[in-house]
């Protein structure tokens, strides 16, 4: 039998299906965009505006910088597809083409013209073989329309902690029972195809490209094997090693 081996981008970075959704307010602008931009391409086929691995976007790193790929073959990072007037979706094939996409494109589409409102990505990793190597899907449709889809509601988080909190006079305790019970949401393994909003304001940005990071290492850690693992065994790692950064510096 032929040996699987982990499915990977041409830029290295392991591939996990990715879908961005813009709130368009002014689709002339955002084409406009798109026109000036020497690292894309409009695919009248498929009507669909891709996004290339070259001219402005060379700068950015990946895990196999642009300066290692070859350069007559342009790679395809994503490519964007108008669903109405409205509606415009980013399709990407890893969580860092995500960081990188939203990073790129934030400042040079203004927001009012069209703002990335919700991102839904796949907790999984993928294998293939020599022998039976997968065909790319024609949409990210057959992950991401789905009713199995978990939709994270910040609202609902937010209301679930002033409850807790209205629970308690004492501001120790009330302190004491909201870490417990994000504990045990992060206790909870992800699930396989989830939705997660966006805020490109205030740091918003950063906020996702953290949580992002964070969900690939759990999902790495099952790839390999250690399916009990969960994003609390990862937050106890970081609060663990933040003591040993502190001494070593104070040694410095």
């Amino acid at each position: 039998m032929s040996e699987e081996a982990l499915i990977v981008n041409r830029t290295g970075e392991p591939y996990q299906p990715a879908r961005v959704y813009y709130q368009v307010s002014n689709k002339k602008t955002v084409l406009g965009v798109f026109k000036k931009l020497k690292c894309m391409d409009y695919e009248p086929m498929r009507d669909r505006w891709v996004w290339l691995y070259i001219a402005e976007a060379k700068k950015l790193r990946f895990e196999i910088s642009y300066n290692k790929l070859p350069k007559n073959d342009p790679i395809v990072l994503g490519y964007f597809v108008f669903r109405s007037d409205q509606e415009m979706l980013l399709e990407l094939r890893s969580f860092e083409r995500v960081s990188a996409a939203l990073n790129f494109f934030s400042p040079r589409i203004n927001w009012r013209a069209a703002e990335p409102t919700r991102l839904r990505i796949v907790n999984k990793l993928f294998m293939t073989s020599q022998d039976n190597p997968p065909s790319p899907p024609n949409s990210f449709d057959e992950f991401f329309e789905r009713d199995n889809v978990y939709i994270n509601r910040p609202e609902l988080l937010e209301q679930d902690i002033i409850e807790i909190q209205n629970q308690y006079d004492n501001e120790d305790e009330k302190s004491s029972a909201i870490s417990d019970y994000m504990k045990q949401k992060a206790r909870k393994p992800l699930p396989e195809i989830e939705e997660i909003p966006i805020n490109v304001h205030n740091g918003g940005l950063l906020v996702l490209n953290m949580s992002l990071m964070m969900k690939h290492i759990e999902t790495w850690e099952r790839f390999q094997g250690n399916e009990n693992f969960v994003m609390q065994d990862l937050i106890d790692k970081m609060l663990a090693d933040i003591p040993d950064q502190e001494l070593d510096l104070e040694e410095d």
